[in-house]
């Protein structure tokens, strides 16, 4: 093991003084049309080191990656000379060396992205798959069976969810009603959340009840089962003990049988249980390119580059727990609006 720590290390140390010494070079790119093949003589990726990858898993990741990142770029048209991969000292640094142009891409954590990323540009985030509807607006969500969507999409949208308990059936007859609900309403109701700071929940409740967030509720609780899966959201829920919880939107279909079986409930989750409101996506991991470089840039690089990382992790699933997912599904620096206003609202 102070072999492979040494080892990592070591070839961060090299990764470091390799960027520093190219920050400002591009490198050289052929015209992006689609009649002529696409061409980079080299490509710089950094990586972040996440706490779920081992030091192992992350040295074989950074000692096959290249090659086989070169060859899956090649499948979709994008000839490489060479793949240079790295592994930044923190966030910052990354995002730092990314801005200034000593890496050409780079995966940070979201919510690092939004805080540090300068001008990078977004690409790419984890695809994954989405409940449906992937709406923002609550009207789309009232009296409708959740179900998976056909396709892979990025982000993670929370539900407002009213129970069955008294009380919170009378803030979903009222939203379903479209009378719009008053901060008195949603302040006297019980609410329970997950133990996970980054919620976006605390940006739909700022941006309609004047600069409220989750802290200023009287009656909150947070989860303190790790790991839980919700579970325990969905328990008090059913139980009345919380009128309203904050869930991820595709948790009632993953617990539509348990609601019944596991916690005696006569009707279905779906019945029992409304949405008075929906936030907008959280990002846990974003791919992006330094600014300026029209070819890095470009819808059909990030084109061929998302289904060049999907190859790579559908060969080595390794290398997905390391980039923090199959980095495949398309994201906007307008998609991280939301994301940047919870940042702001310590949360």
């Amino acid at each position: 093991m102070r072999k492979i720590a040494f080892a990592l290390a070591a070839l961060m140390l090299l990764s470091a003084l390799s960027a520093c010494g190219q920050r400002t070079e591009a490198p050289p790119s052929s015209s992006t049309s689609s009649s002529e093949p696409l061409k980079l003589e080299t490509l710089r990726l950094e990586l972040t080191r996440r706490e779920a990858s081992s030091a192992s898993v992350l040295l074989a990741v950074l000692q096959t990656l290249p090659d086989e990142l070169k060859s899956a770029l090649a499948d979709q048209g994008v000839e490489v000379g060479k793949v240079e991969v790295s592994v930044g000292a923190s966030p910052a640094a990354t995002a730092q060396a990314l801005d200034e142009g000593g890496v050409d891409l780079a995966v940070l954590p979201g919510d690092s992205f939004v805080e540090v990323g300068g001008d990078a540009v977004p690409l790419l985030t984890a695809g994954v798959r989405t409940a449906l509807p992937d709406s923002g607006d609550t009207a789309e969500w009232l009296g409708v069976e959740t179900s998976w969507s056909e396709k892979a999409a990025g982000g993670q949208r929370m539900l407002i969810l009213a129970g069955p308990s008294d009380y919170g059936r009378q803030l979903a007859s009222r939203a379903a009603s479209g009378t719009p609900l008053t901060w008195d309403e949603l302040d006297r109701a019980a609410w329970i959340i997950g133990s996970d700071g980054k919620n976006m929940a605390s940006v739909w409740l700022a941006d309609n009840y004047e600069g409220n967030t989750i802290s200023d509720l009287g009656d909150l609780s947070r989860s303190n089962s790790a790991g839980d899966s919700g579970m325990s959201l969905l328990s008090a829920l059913a139980d009345g003990s919380a009128d309203v919880a904050v869930l991820p939107a595709d948790m009632r279909i993953d617990f539509a049988d348990h609601w019944r079986a596991g916690l005696n409930r006569s009707r279905s989750i779906f019945e029992e249980t409304s949405v008075i409101g929906v936030t907008e996506k959280f990002y846990d991991t974003v791919l992006a390119a330094r600014p300026g470089d029209e070819f890095l840039n470009g819808q059909p690089f990030r084109s061929a580059l998302a289904a060049a990382l999907s190859e790579v992790c559908s060969v080595q699933g390794e290398t997905a727990s390391v980039m923090g997912g199959v980095l495949s599904a398309p994201v906007t620096d307008g998609d991280l609006d939301g994301m940047r206003r919870l940042a702001t609202l310590g949360n």
